[in-house]
C-alpha cells in the first residue's frame, strides 16, 4: 500500500526547498562580503544546506583592514 501524502507534506517540501535554495545564494553573497569566494562558499551550502550559513560566521572575516593584535 502507498503511503498517503498530504497537501500539508507538498507545503512542508516546497517550503523546505525554497529555504535551501535562498541559503545557497544568500551564503554565496555573505561569503563575497567577508572576502571568500561566491563559488565556493554556494557549493558548499547546496551540500549542507542552511547550516552554511553558521559555518561562514566561524571563519574569519579576511577583508578586514585593520585587524586588532589579540
Amino acid at each position: 500500500m502507498a503511503p498517503h501524502v498530504t497537501f500539508d507534506g507538498y507545503i512542508l517540501f516546497a517550503a523546505l526547498t525554497a529555504v535551501s535554495i535562498g541559503s545557497i545564494h544568500l551564503a554565496g553573497r555573505l561569503a563575497e562580503h567577508r572576502g571568500r569566494r561566491f563559488r565556493t562558499w554556494a557549493w558548499i551550502a547546496a551540500v549542507i544546506g542552511p547550516f552554511a550559513l553558521a559555518v561562514l560566521f566561524l571563519f574569519p572575516n579576511a577583508r578586514r583592514e585593520n585587524p586588532t593584535p589579540a
